[in-house]
C-alpha cells in the first residue's frame, strides 16, 4: 500500500511539473520526491529533480553543515528548456549524526558558482540520524506555487504538509537576506493536508532578488528557533496590474455592432493583441484567448458584454 501511495505521489508530482511547464515562462527547480527533513547517515544520496531554464545552465545541489562542517556536492549541465533529472551525491565518508545540516539545490551559469544561482530550494536544518527513517513531518511548497506574480498587498504561499503530530507552519517574504514580512503562525491537526499562507505586505515590490520560506515545528522547536525552514528563490515581482471599476470601462469603451449571425468578434486593430478578455457587465470573466485580433463567441449566451484587450481598449456589445 505504502509502494503505491508513493508511485501515485510521484505521478502527482510528474503531473503538476508539467502543469508548472505549461503555465509559466519563470525559470523554477523542484524535488520530484520531497527529501525527508531527517537523512540516515549514509555514502550516497540520490534526488530526482525537475528544472525549467531560459537558457543553458548548471544543476547543483550541494549538502553541507552539521557537528563535522560535512560537505558534499554534485552537478551537471542542462539544456534550455525543461526536464527531469537524478542528481546523485556520494562521498568518502558519512555525515556525523546531529542537526544543522543544510541541502541547497539550484539552478546556475554554467560553470557559475553559487552566486550566479538564479533560482533555487534550500533546506534547513536536516538532521542526520544512524537509523533508517521511515517517516518524519514535512511541509512541501506546491509544485503549483505561482513564482512570477504581480506586486500586490497579499502574497499566498501553498503549501502541503505530512505529520504524526500537531504542528505549527509558517511561511514569509524575503528580499535577498532581508527579512520583509510573514504570514500567521498556524497549528496544524495531524495528517496530511495542503494549507494556503497569506502574508500581508502593504509596499510595492518590484524585481527578481525575492524568495519565499515556510518554517515547521513544535511550539518548543519555535521557542527554541530549532525548527525546519525551507526557501524557494527566484520568486520574480512585477509592477501591480491596472485596477479598473466597471463604470470607469462602461464609461471609456466603444459601442461594437454585432450582427445576430455572428459567432467570431472581430477587433478593430493591424496587429494582434496579447489576449482578448470577454467579461459580463458585472465584471464575471467568460472568455478569453491570446495573440488574436478575434474570439469565438459561439457559446456565449444572449446579453451586454465588455471585451478588453492588452492594450487596455475596451469595447461594449450585445450577443443577440
Amino acid at each position: 500500500m505504502i509502494t503505491i501511495l508513493k508511485k501515485s505521489l510521484l505521478w502527482l508530482f510528474l503531473l503538476c511539473f508539467i502543469n508548472i511547464i505549461a503555465q509559466e515562462q519563470n525559470e523554477k527547480v523542484i524535488f520530484i520526491k520531497e527529501p525527508n527533513t531527517k537523512l540516515q547517515a549514509n555514502t550516497t544520496y540520490e534526488f530526482t529533480i525537475g528544472y525549467v531554464a531560459l537558457t543553458d545552465s548548471d544543476l547543483a545541489i550541494d549538502f553541507s553543515g552539521g557537528p563535522s562542517k560535512f560537505y558534499a556536492g554534485t552537478k551537471v549541465k542542462v539544456k534550455k528548456g525543461q526536464g527531469i533529472k537524478k542528481l546523485i551525491i556520494t562521498t568518502n565518508k558519512k555525515p556525523s549524526t546531529g542537526k544543522n545540516y543544510k541541502l541547497v539545490l539550484s539552478l546556475r551559469d554554467v560553470n557559475g558558482n553559487w552566486q550566479t544561482t538564479r533560482t533555487g530550494q534550500v533546506i534547513n536544518n536536516i538532521e542526520i540520524v544512524k537509523q533508517a527513517v521511515k517517516f518524519s513531518k514535512n511541509v512541501t511548497f506546491s509544485p503549483l506555487l505561482v513564482t512570477s506574480l504581480p506586486s500586490t498587498s497579499k502574497y499566498n504561499v501553498n503549501v502541503s504538509y505530512i505529520t504524526k503530530e500537531p504542528m505549527f507552519i509558517q511561511a514569509a517574504i524575503w528580499e535577498g537576506g532581508k527579512w520583509l514580512a510573514s504570514s500567521d503562525r498556524i497549528k496544524v491537526s495531524p495528517g496530511q493536508e495542503e494549507k494556503q499562507l497569506t502574508i500581508n505586505y502593504d509596499r510595492p515590490l518590484e524585481g527578481k532578488n525575492y524568495k519565499y520560506s515556510v518554517s515547521f515545528g513544535s511550539q518548543e522547536e519555535f521557542n527554541t528557533k530549532t525548527y525546519v525552514t525551507k526557501e524557494i528563490s527566484g520568486i520574480k515581482i512585477t509592477k501591480p496590474e491596472k485596477q479598473i471599476t466597471i463604470a470607469e470601462i462602461n464609461d471609456k469603451s466603444i459601442q461594437l455592432s454585432l450582427n445576430k449571425a455572428s459567432t467570431i468578434l472581430t477587433l478593430p486593430s493591424t496587429t494582434a493583441f496579447k489576449y482578448i478578455k470577454i467579461i459580463t457587465l458585472k465584471g464575471k470573466p467568460v472568455l478569453e484567448v491570446e495573440n488574436s485580433k478575434s474570439i469565438a463567441i459561439t457559446n456565449l449566451p444572449k446579453g451586454g458584454y465588455f471585451a478588453i484587450t492588452s492594450n487596455s481598449n475596451y469595447y461594449k456589445f450585445v450577443k443577440f
